[in-house]
C-alpha cells in the first residue's frame, strides 16, 4: 500500500468563489485540503459527526505509518460527505464580539481564483477563525492557524453558541 496523503480526510466540497472579497481589511489563503478541517457544526449533528469521525480513526489505525516522529501519513482519505453542511446560525457581529476582533478578513483558496464567496476571517488571540455568511448571519465557522490560546478559546465558543467543535483530521470532538 502506498501512504501518500499527508492527512486521513476532506471536505467533499470547495465553496463557491467570486472575483471581490467580502471583507477587504486582509486576506487569508488556505489549501484547498483544509478546508473545513478543523469546524463547528450545529450540535443536532452530533450523531453524523461521530460516525464519520469513527471512519477516519478506522485509517488512523488500519492505513496509516509514522514516517518520522510526529510525522503520519495515510493509505486512504475519508471524503465527508454524511456530515454536509454545518447548518449554523450565529450573527457575524456576535462572533466579532465575543472574539473582541475589530477588522474582518477575506478567505482565498489556493489554485481557485478569486475570493469565497461570502466567506470572512477573523483572527483572535487563539488563531484565525473563517467561514461563510449570508445576510450578516454565520452559516460555517472553522479554525486555521490555532495557537495554544485556542485551547481555551474553543471550548468558551463551543459552550456560548451550543455548537460541536471537530477537528477532523486528529478526530478531536468538543460539546457544550
Amino acid at each position: 500500500m502506498d501512504y501518500c496523503f499527508p492527512i486521513p480526510t476532506v471536505s467533499n466540497e470547495l465553496p463557491a468563489m467570486t472575483n471581490l472579497p467580502a471583507y477587504p481589511d486582509f486576506t487569508v489563503t488556505l489549501s484547498g485540503e483544509h478546508w473545513r478541517q478543523a469546524e463547528f457544526v450545529n450540535i443536532s449533528k452530533l450523531k453524523i459527526v461521530g460516525a464519520e469521525v469513527d471512519e477516519i480513526k478506522e485509517i488512523h489505525i488500519n492505513h496509516s505509518r509514522e514516517l518520522a516522529e510526529g510525522i503520519r501519513a495515510f493509505g486512504q482519505v475519508h471524503i465527508r460527505k454524511a456530515i454536509g453542511a454545518p447548518e449554523l446560525f450565529i450573527p457575524l457581529f456576535e462572533m466579532r464580539s465575543f472574539l473582541n476582533s475589530d477588522s474582518l478578513g477575506a478567505i482565498a483558496i489556493n489554485d481557485q481564483p478569486g475570493f469565497v464567496k461570502n466567506g470572512f476571517a477573523i483572527t483572535s488571540r487563539g488563531g484565525c477563525y473563517y467561514g461563510t455568511e449570508e445576510n450578516g448571519i454565520i452559516k460555517s465557522l472553522a479554525l486555521c492557524d490555532p495557537n495554544p490560546r485556542a485551547e481555551y478559546e474553543v471550548p468558551r465558543i463551543v459552550r456560548y453558541f451550543s455548537l460541536v467543535f471537530v477537528d477532523w483530521c486528529e478526530c478531536i470532538i468538543h460539546t457544550p
